[in-house]
């Protein structure tokens, strides 16, 4: 089982330091490797345990980005069979309601996407037709297109984004229509953080003490000192860099 995960969309605030900070929260860190003219980093633990716990990481905002956590394990499976993370705008699903029930009504699928597309750009071209909540890539990225499932904070950008039918994206006319299916998401962004974990620390060795707790260093860290050091990071980005 590998000890690495692949940390994407970071801010080019974001340093080395900062991540290897912030990901000791989950466990003891090797090292931290940036990946050459990318927005993407290699993050290696000294336990493999560890993995799990950092993926519950991605939507972290750091900086003016949300960070995006994958195993190396799961990058080696191909995209038209794993169960990848959707894209979410944490701003857009902090303000929404939370309820299941409508998600169908607010998702669209769009076809035909040139391979060349990703889920960011499709973000910002149906942000034209209301707050886009998550978008999720599907299709296999080695073909000439790929297709996706666009969800919005509610039905009437949704339906603003149907008339997007049609329209050109990178050489090829989008395929527009109604979603049969919701999109399958993480725990959103706005839940706490203890929530989250409490079925990911007995896989990383965490101990229950007062509450959730994480392993580092072989003692134990509560999930607030977690989130009060992310927002010491964040704090301290917006007063260096300003957003």
């Amino acid at each position: 089982m590998s000890a690495r995960v692949r940390v994407s969309n970071v801010s080019g605030h974001v340093s080395e330091e900062i991540l290897h900070a912030l990901f000791s929260f989950v466990g003891v860190v090797r090292g931290v490797k940036r990946e050459d003219a990318s927005d993407a980093y290699s993050v290696e633990f000294a336990d493999a345990t560890s993995v799990r716990a950092a993926e519950e990481l991605s939507g972290t905002e750091l900086g003016d980005r949300a960070l995006c956590v994958i195993s190396e394990e799961r990058l080696s499976v191909p995209v038209s069979s794993m169960h990848a993370q959707p894209l979410a705008n944490p701003s857009v699903v902090a303000s929404m309601d939370g309820l299941r029930s409508n998600e169908i009504s607010r998702t669209i699928y769009v076809g035909n996407i040139s391979s060349h597309v990703t889920d960011r750009d499709l973000m910002q071209f149906f942000s034209d037709c209301g707050r886009v909540a998550y978008v999720k890539m599907a299709g296999d990225g080695i073909q000439p297109t790929r297709f996706a499932f666009v969800e919005f904070a509610d039905t009437e950008s949704a339906q603003r984004g149907l008339l997007m039918n049609g329209h050109v994206v990178a050489d090829r006319p989008l395929k527009v229509n109604h979603s049969k299916n919701s999109i399958n998401k993480p725990v959103p962004v706005s839940v706490g953080r203890a929530q989250t974990m409490a079925s990911v620390l007995p896989l990383a060795g965490g101990v229950h003490v007062g509450g959730v707790a994480w392993p580092v260093l072989g003692a134990t860290v509560q999930s607030k000192d977690l989130d009060r050091k992310i927002a010491e990071i964040q704090k301290e980005l917006e007063s260096k860099y300003g957003r």
